[in-house]
C-alpha cells in the first residue's frame, strides 16, 4: 500500500508540474495578445495587413447611429482603444449593441491600387464599411449573413470589400457591425493575390477537416448497421450537427448548402450547435454507463439535453440572441459535467473507455474554448476561432484508438471464455478417466460389462477430442488445434532451421450468398471450400476454420516464397470455380494473405497479424454480384 501511495503522490506532483507549465504558457500568450498596438498604420506594398489591433471602438445601445453621428462622436473622443484587460481588441462577445470601429491609415508612395478588406467572421448579421480619403466623402459597402450568398459582390465565405487606394494619402475607415450571435470583427487588408493564396490554404484545411468528419460519420453509421448499437447512431447525429454548426461559423453553409436562403445560413451556427449538444448529452449518458448514477449525477445529462432542445426552439422561433447566450452557457456546463464524470470513468479504468474518454475530453475542451471565445472571455485568433475544428479532429484520431482498445477488450473476453470452456472439457475428460479406473477395478467381476463400458468411454473420449480440436461443420482443425500445431511448427523450425508459412484466407461475397440462397447453402459452400483447400495441401499441412468464413493454412517445411505464391494463386484459382449447390452455380471469391516464419516475423502472433493484414489489403473495394 505504501508503494501504491508513493506512486500516486509522484503522479500527482508530475500532473501539478505539467499544469503549472501550461498556466505559465497561457499567461505568457495572453500578455502577448494584450500588448499595445501602434496608433497609426502605414499601408505600403506588403501582401497582408492585420487591422484589428489598430481600431478604436464604440458600443452603442439603443437606436442605431448614422455615419454622421458616429463621425461626430469619434471627433469628440467617444471611441476608445481596447485596454490591456480586454480579452480581444475586436471580439465583443454576445452583445445586442451596435458596434462602430474607426481607424485612420496612411498609404506609402508604392502602394498598389486594388486591395480587399476582409472581415473574417462569417456569422455577423450586418457589416457596413465607410471609407474616404481625409476630407472627402465616404463610400459605403454593405455585407452580412442576412445577405444571400448569391447576392454577394464577392463569392466568398467571409465578408469582403474592395478598396481603391492612392499613394501618399491618409484614409479614414468606419465599420458598423451588429449581430444576434457572437460579435467578433477580425479585420485584414489583403492584396488580391495574397488573399487568393490564403484561401487555397484555408479551403484545403477545411476540405481535409470535413473529409475526416464525413469519414467518421459513415464509419460509425456502418458500425450501427452492423452492430445495431444505438450509441453509434447517436454519435453520427452528434457529429453531423456539430459539423453543421461549425460550417455555419465558417461561412460554408451559405456557400455550399443554402446559397439562396439567408435565414437558414443565419440560423445554422447556433441551431447546429444546439442540436449537437442535445445528441451529445444522449451520447455521454449512454457511453458513461453507470458512472453518473454512482455519482448521483444521472439527472445532469438529461436536464442539459432538454435545455439544448429548448435552446434550438428558442433560436428558431423566439430570439436568436437568447438562443446564442443559452447554447454557450449550457455548453460550458455540459463541458464541465462531462469532464467530471468522464474523469471518474477514466480513473476507474472501465474497459474500453480510456481512449474514448480522452477523445470526448478533447472535444469538450474545444467546446469550452469556443464558448469562452463567444462570450468574450478569450481573444480571437486562429486557435480560439477554430477550436471546434481542432478539438473534433483530435477526437477522430483518439476515437480510432478507442475502437481498437474496445475490440481488444472484447477479444480478451472471448479468449477468457474459451479458456473456461477448455477447462470444463478437461474436467470432463478427467471425470471420464476416473470412471475408467473404477471400472478397471471391477474387471474380475463384470468382464463383459467392463468391456462394453470401456468401448463406450473410448468412443466418448474420441468424440470429445474431435469436438475439442475440429470444426463441427467442415471437419477441419479449429483454433485450438491450429494453435497447438503452430506452436509445434515454431519449435521444429527453431530446431531444424526449416521455414513454415501461414496463410489467412477469407471468403468474398459470402454474406450475399447467405442472404440470397440461405444459410444451408452457405454451410455447403463452406464445406466445399474446405474440401478444395485440403485437397491441394500435403498431409503434414493443416487447414483450420477459425471464423464464419475465415480459414488459416499452416504449411510446414516450405520452399521459396515464389513457390508459396504459386500455391496461393493455385488455391485462389481452385476456390473461385463455380460450386453446384441446390441447382445453382454459386461463385465465391477468396482473399489470401501470407507470411513466412521466420522471414516476416519471429513469433506466431506477429506472423498471424501480417498475414491477416495482407489478406485485408487484397480485399476487393466492393462486393461483386453473385452469379
Amino acid at each position: 500500500m505504501q508503494i501504491i501511495e508513493g506512486v500516486r503522490q509522484r503522479k500527482f506532483l508530475w500532473d501539478a508540474r505539467r499544469t503549472l507549465l501550461f498556466c505559465v504558457f497561457c499567461l505568457t500568450y495572453l500578455v502577448a495578445q494584450h500588448a499595445p498596438a501602434q496608433t497609426e498604420l502605414l499601408i505600403d506594398n506588403e501582401p497582408h495587413y492585420s487591422l484589428s489591433t489598430h481600431f478604436s471602438a464604440l458600443q452603442h445601445h439603443g437606436v442605431g447611429l448614422t455615419l454622421e453621428q458616429a463621425i461626430q462622436l469619434q471627433a469628440q473622443g467617444e471611441f476608445s482603444k481596447a485596454d490591456t484587460l480586454s480579452a480581444s481588441v475586436t471580439n465583443f462577445g454576445l452583445t445586442r449593441a451596435q458596434v462602430w470601429l474607426y481607424q485612420g491609415f496612411t498609404t506609402g508612395n508604392s502602394v498598389p491600387e486594388r486591395w480587399i478588406l476582409e472581415v473574417a467572421h462569417a456569422s455577423l448579421d450586418s457589416v457596413d464599411l465607410y471609407i474616404a480619403p481625409e476630407g472627402s466623402s465616404y463610400l459605403r459597402q454593405h455585407a452580412g449573413d442576412l445577405v444571400p450568398f448569391v447576392d454577394k459582390r464577392f463569392p466568398h465565405r467571409h465578408h469582403l470589400f474592395e478598396l481603391q487606394l492612392e499613394p501618399d494619402t491618409r484614409y479614414q475607415i468606419f465599420i458598423k457591425t451588429s449581430s444576434a450571435g457572437t460579435l467578433s470583427v477580425p479585420v485584414s487588408l489583403w492584396q488580391p493575390d495574397a488573399l487568393w493564396a490564403e484561401d487555397q490554404f484555408s479551403y484545403t484545411f477545411l476540405s481535409a477537416y470535413y473529409g475526416l468528419l464525413g469519414g467518421l460519420m459513415f464509419y460509425n453509421l456502418f458500425l450501427f448497421l452492423s452492430l445495431r448499437d444505438k450509441l453509434y447512431l447517436i454519435y453520427v447525429a452528434f457529429v453531423g450537427f456539430l459539423a453543421l454548426g461549425q460550417a455555419g461559423l465558417a461561412g460554408l453553409t451559405g456557400q455550399f448548402l443554402w446559397p439562396s436562403n439567408a435565414m437558414l445560413t443565419h440560423l445554422s451556427p447556433t441551431g447546429g450547435v444546439a442540436l449537437a449538444g442535445f445528441f451529445g448529452t444522449l451520447f455521454a449518458q449512454r457511453f458513461l454507463g453507470s458512472t453518473p448514477r454512482s455519482l448521483y449525477m444521472h439527472w445532469v445529462m438529461p436536464l442539459l439535453g432538454v435545455v439544448f432542445a429548448l435552446c434550438f426552439l428558442i433560436t428558431l422561433f423566439v430570439s436568436y440572441f437568447a438562443g446564442a447566450v443559452i447554447v454557450n452557457v449550457t455548453s460550458l456546463l455540459f463541458a464541465l459535467s462531462a469532464l467530471i464524470i468522464g474523469g471518474v470513468s477514466l480513473y476507474r479504468g472501465q474497459p474500453g473507455a480510456r481512449f474514448f474518454v480522452l477523445a470526448w475530453v478533447s472535444l469538450l475542451v474545444s467546446i469550452l474554448v469556443m464558448a469562452s471565445h463567444n462570450l468574450g472571455l478569450l481573444p480571437s485568433n486562429g486557435f480560439t476561432s477554430n477550436a471546434l475544428m481542432f478539438g473534433s479532429a483530435a477526437e477522430m484520431l483518439l476515437l480510432s484508438l478507442a475502437l481498437a482498445d474496445r475490440i481488444n477488450s472484447m477479444q480478451r473476453a472471448q479468449d477468457l471464455a474459451q479458456q473456461e470452456a477448455l477447462a470444463v472439457n478437461r474436467k470432463m475428460v478427467d471425470a471420464l478417466r476416473e470412471s475408467e479406473r473404477r471400472l478397471e477395478s471391477r474387471v474380475t467381476e463384470r468382464t463383459v460389462e467392463l468391456k462394453q463400458a470401456n468401448e463406450e468411454l473410448t468412443r466418448n473420449k474420441v468424440l470429445l477430442e474431435e469436438q475439442a480440436n475440429h470444426d463441427a461443420l467442415t471437419g477441419l482443425a479449429n483454433r485450438k488445434l491450429l494453435n497447438d500445431r503452430l506452436e509445434q511448427a515454431q519449435l521444429r523450425s527453431q530446431r531444424t532451421g526449416q521455414r513454415f508459412a501461414l496463410m489467412v484466407a477469407d471468403l468474398d461475397r459470402f454474406k450475399q450468398i447467405n442472404d440470397r440462397f440461405g444459410h444451408m447453402a452457405g454451410d455447403q459452400v463452406l464445406v466445399e471450400v474446405a474440401q478444395r483447400l485440403k485437397a491441394h495441401l500435403r498431409e503434414v499441412d493443416t487447414v483450420a476454420r477459425v471464423g464464419g468464413d475465415e480459414f488459416v493454412l499452416l504449411l510446414e517445411s516450405v520452399g521459396s516464397r515464389e513457390a508459396m505464391q504459386t500455391l496461393q494463386h493455385k488455391l485462389l484459382t481452385e476456390v473461385i470455380k463455380p460450386l453446384p449447390i441446390g441447382g445453382h452455380d454459386i461463385s465465391v471469391g477468396m482473399s489470401i494473405g501470407m507470411a513466412v516464419y521466420p522471414d516476416d516475423a519471429t513469433n506466431a502472433e506477429n506472423l498471424f497479424q501480417l498475414a491477416d493484414k495482407q489478406m485485408y489489403s487484397l480485399k476487393p473495394d466492393a462486393a461483386s454480384k453473385v452469379d
